[in-house]
């Protein structure tokens, strides 16, 4: 990244296009870089996932959908408080035009054949007309993918201790110099933890001294007998056969589940 994304930052283009730049950062990495971008004197352009990355850089705002690209100004926050309400009015909009279409098509169905009303009747028909020429585009909401995950059975506390362990790639490397040095601290089920620390600093080897995929050189990681552990990495799809489909990789993850169980997840 430092090759590539530092070269094009310091040589100062006229337009600048960023393509998830944060990926792959440590949090030191993205600060510096939001500060940069922040004083940044020409035209940018990034494409991104980070919401707080967005919110700190971003002015404007260009949203991709339904074929179509609309303009907004402000962070992301700004974005998606304007679209929510934009979409309100225009469902609105939308509805109002339905039940006043509803209303003048009664009529009509009520006195088509009534010879007194037949002038009414052809004004409300040619309104109906005019109506649908200028109608609001009818608002369809994407529905949000929900899917569930069960409740683990409870497991005694902690699940996971580590104690007083030691760890480095180089079996002789001095206790002193060490990566990771009298590392202390356990793991339940309500814990919630963030890992932070520079690139190199030992955050993934740190959890793959949790997983079993690591022994320290010293002091033990202890895990509860009936602990279950999933581990998802930033490298996580390298592990899928990218030749078979979604299904056959999670038959091999899973030999024991049927099809179509596995078919009810995607």
């Amino acid at each position: 990244w430092r090759e590539r994304g530092g070269g094009s930052l310091f040589i100062e283009p006229d337009l600048l296009l960023l393509d998830e730049p944060t990926n792959h950062l440590d949090l030191e990495a993205v600060l510096w870089l939001e500060q940069y971008l922040l004083s940044y004197r020409h035209t940018l352009v990034v494409v991104s996932h980070d919401r707080g990355f967005l919110n700190t850089v971003c002015t404007d705002v260009i949203e991709f959908s339904n074929h179509k690209l609309t303009y907004y100004k402000g962070d992301y926050d700004t974005y998606v408080k304007t679209a929510a309400d934009a979409l309100l009015n225009q469902k609105r909009l939308y509805a109002a035009y339905k039940d006043k279409r509803s209303h003048m098509q009664e009529f009509v169905d009520k006195f088509r054949f009534n010879a007194k009303r037949a002038s009414l009747v052809q004004s409300r028909i040619k309104a109906i007309e005019k109506l649908d020429m200028e109608a609001p585009e009818n608002v369809e909401v994407e529905q949000p993918w929900r899917f569930s995950i069960e409740n683990p059975e409870p497991l005694g506390i902690p699940i996971i201790e580590v104690d007083d362990i030691d760890f480095d790639y180089d079996p002789s490397t001095p206790a002193a110099s060490r990566l990771l040095r009298s590392v202390n601290f356990g793991i339940d089920l309500q814990s919630s933890i963030g890992i932070l620390g520079a690139n190199g600093a030992g955050k993934s080897t740190l959890l793959n001294l949790i997983m079993g995929t690591l022994e320290p050189a010293k002091g033990s990681v202890k895990r509860n007998g009936r602990l279950r552990i999933a581990h998802f990495t930033q490298h996580s799809s390298d592990k899928f056969d990218l030749h078979l489909s979604a299904v056959e990789n999670m038959l091999l993850s899973f030999p024991s589940a049927t099809d179509q169980s596995l078919r009810g997840w995607l």
